[in-house]
């Protein structure tokens, strides 16, 4: 059965909304490289989206309020296992988590409102926050390489420093979190501009974005990023058998050989970066605690290893958002999180994979991602998030809306 069309929307209506969204996604997918820290960017969205979205939601339910619990109960059993975890941790921080729980709800369901009652202004304002991040992307590679004079590598895997170019640019080492940050945006760029009727803005603004955006994630000279990419490519002409879906995977190599011919140790010199004996450590502790882990808590655990050079180093975290996952919540908290985003992807996958391709490989980039630098699997608003939480909450919101298999199978 198809899903019914949403209500029409007066115009006026639709621009303020999408005047709205724009500003919250704008500040969702490029405050770090504006704002000077993360509790200021964080205060910012709980003002500008969390908290107004909350209330729209709870509007928009006020005939039907027990369907914010019944539409969701997948969500609310991890958020309120997640959230009570840190009673029992080390260092509990009932605050923090309860902040989490609350964005993340209304993260999934605002978006899965939005998709199914203004889709048109909801689009529009993601190709809008994700042009806002290929400028702000922009301006931070045209300070760092042709003002500061400091490639990326330095200031990476350096010293950490912050430089005052003018009262309204500062840079600081938010940019370190940037290619996390942003690797998601160009499969939402492409998914959004499909959503909308076809106007010239609309088919450019993709391209031009995510030209800009891999310029800057190269730049970055973040491996892991680019082996993300790389997967994210490549599940496009594996999810759809399209050939000519091998063109962003051929880029991608051209961009990598470009690296390799330029300055081979960028993609050398670092090696494995600990990566090996921080997941040995990082398996240890959590076989402490292995079903339900050790409480959501205000720090890490403390990971004992040797570099490269055999001198013993101390790291805060795994450097794996799976493993931090299970340090935290155990392996109760893994299966409840794969139940958030698995029914939906597996309906994208049996019935609509065409449709919701670009949004699977989204998922399949940021998973990637995280698979070499994630920390902190659920706090408020953070790098990681477009990353994990907002591919998730984007497939959810968009499946949900997709009709079911019809009676003779999978189409």
């Amino acid at each position: 059965m198809q899903s019914p069309a949403p209500p029409a929307t007066p115009p006026r209506r639709e621009r303020l909304l999408t005047a709205w969204l724009g500003l919250s996604m704008a500040l969702m997918f490029c405050g770090l490289l504006v704002f000077p820290s993360r509790t200021s960017l964080m205060n910012a969205l709980d003002a500008v989206f969390f908290l107004p979205a909350l209330i729209v939601v709870l509007v928009a339910a006020r005939h039907r309020p027990l369907e914010l619990v019944t539409r969701w109960p997948l969500l609310w059993i991890f958020l309120l296992y997640a959230t009570l975890s840190t009673y029992y941790s080390p260092s509990p921080n009932p605050s923090r988590f309860v902040r989490a729980m609350i964005e993340l709800f209304v993260l999934f369901s605002a978006f899965e409102l939005f998709v199914r009652r203004w889709p048109g202004a909801f689009w529009r304002a993601m190709l809008i926050g994700i042009a806002a991040a290929a400028v702000a992307a922009a301006v931070d590679f045209y300070a760092y390489y042709f003002i500061v004079g400091r490639p990326f590598d330095n200031q990476l895997y350096g010293v950490f420093e912050r430089f005052e170019i003018t009262p309204w640019l500062v840079l600081d080492t938010n940019q370190l979190y940037a290619s996390m940050y942003c690797i998601t945006l160009p499969f939402f760029a492409f998914f959004a501009s499909r959503q909308l009727p076809p106007a010239r803005w609309i088919r450019v603004l993709p391209w031009l974005t995510t030209l800009t955006l891999l310029v800057y994630l190269a730049a970055n000279q973040r491996r892991s990023t680019l082996v993300a990419l790389a997967v994210g490519c490549l599940a496009l002409p594996v999810l759809t058998g399209t050939r000519r879906l091998l063109v962003p995977l051929a880029v991608l190599a051209l961009v990598l050989g470009a690296i390799v011919a330029v300055d081979p140790g960028i993609i050398t010199e670092r090696g494995a970066s600990e990566r090996p004996a921080l997941w040995s450590a990082s398996w240890e502790h959590i076989k402490e605690a292995p079903v339900f882990g050790h409480g959501m808590a205000n720090r890490s655990v403390d990971l004992h290893i040797l570099n490269a050079q055999g001198e013993p180093v101390v790291h805060d975290h795994p450097h794996n958002y799976y493993l931090s996952l299970l340090y935290f919540l155990g392996f109760a908290g893994l299966l409840l999180w794969t139940l958030l985003w698995l029914p939906e992807g597996l309906k994208a996958l049996r019935h609509h994979r065409h449709r919701t391709v670009l949004l699977l490989a989204a998922l399949a980039t940021g998973f990637s991602a995280v698979l070499f630098d994630g920390i902190h699997p659920y706090t408020p608003f953070m790098y990681n998030w477009p990353s994990v939480w907002i591919p998730m909450a984007l497939l959810v919101a968009v499946v949900r809306q997709l009709p079911d298999a019809p009676a003779g199978g999978p189409r």
